[in-house]
């Protein structure tokens, strides 16, 4: 059963409101991820940013996540992912970004995440993904998303990312995802996220994927086969926010999407 959730509550979260009117970073951690180990790289410029990529697949590590916030591009890596190779294109046209994305399908790739940043459409791909005949989706308006959402849950499809940007709203659709239910949630301000995340814990969810979207919080939420341990936080400055991932790492978290957005 798929939902769709609407509710604004009022709750301030972890920093404090004069400090809401700045950027911050956003980290969701969970435990039982089936990684074994991670890592993060940061850098100033796309270009540098893929040469980071390509030591950190050197070592052993696979692309998991890709963040642009701050003027920085972050990315995020893990170890027992189960992908056997992978692959980045960026594109700054939407529409050669979806054709190169079905270009690398036919060579046996799959989209596994979604970023826009700097004027580039950044996709991450992966041979040996779990999903299965994913779908990369955009249309114009939010109204027409949403009704997006609707027709592929009604087709069996899970939505395991979104981004917002140029005026688009794209997400990610696949099947055999592992998820039993569904649902996604739009806040409009920061400090109402805590209890929306807070309520859909209880319900049995976990956090699949946030985006500040438009100026909107879109969080996406998954029931699990298993449910799993799952911490968020957010931070202003970049090395508070290395402290921030060290914190959770020591605790035995991961973490699984990074985020960045305003109040």
């Amino acid at each position: 059963m798929k939902k769709i959730l609407r509710h604004t509550l009022a709750v301030l979260l972890l920093v404090p409101a004069l400090a809401m009117a700045d950027d911050f970073w956003v980290g969701v951690f969970a435990k039982d991820t089936g990684y074994t180990d991670q890592s993060y790289t940061t850098s100033k410029t796309l270009s540098r940013l893929q040469t980071k990529i390509e030591n950190e697949w050197n070592k052993g590590y696979t692309l998991i996540d890709i963040n642009y916030g701050h003027d920085v591009w972050m990315a995020l890596y893990a170890k027992g992912t189960g992908y056997t190779k992978q692959a980045l294109l960026h594109r700054r046209d939407l529409k050669k970004f979806q054709e190169a994305i079905a270009a690398y399908r036919k060579k046996g790739f799959e989209l596994i995440n979604v970023e826009y940043g700097a004027g580039e459409w950044i996709g991450v791909l992966a041979a040996g993904s779990k999903w299965k005949d994913v779908q990369f989706v955009y249309k114009r308006y939010r109204d027409d998303f949403e009704k997006s959402i609707i027709e592929h849950w009604r087709d069996g499809y899970m939505l395991v990312d979104a981004e917002a940007a140029e005026g688009y709203w794209t997400g990610l659709f696949a099947k055999n995802t592992g998820f039993k239910s569904e649902a996604y949630t739009i806040v409009h301000d920061w400090e109402d996220v805590s209890d929306e995340i807070k309520a859909k814990w209880r319900d049995g969810y976990r956090i699949v994927n946030i985006e500040f979207a438009m100026s909107e919080w879109f969080i996406i939420f998954a029931e699990l086969p298993k449910p799993r341990e799952e911490a968020f936080a957010n931070n202003e400055d970049i090395e508070d926010f290395r402290e921030t991932i060290r914190k959770y790492w020591k605790k035995g978290y991961y973490l699984i999407d990074v985020a960045d957005g305003r109040d």
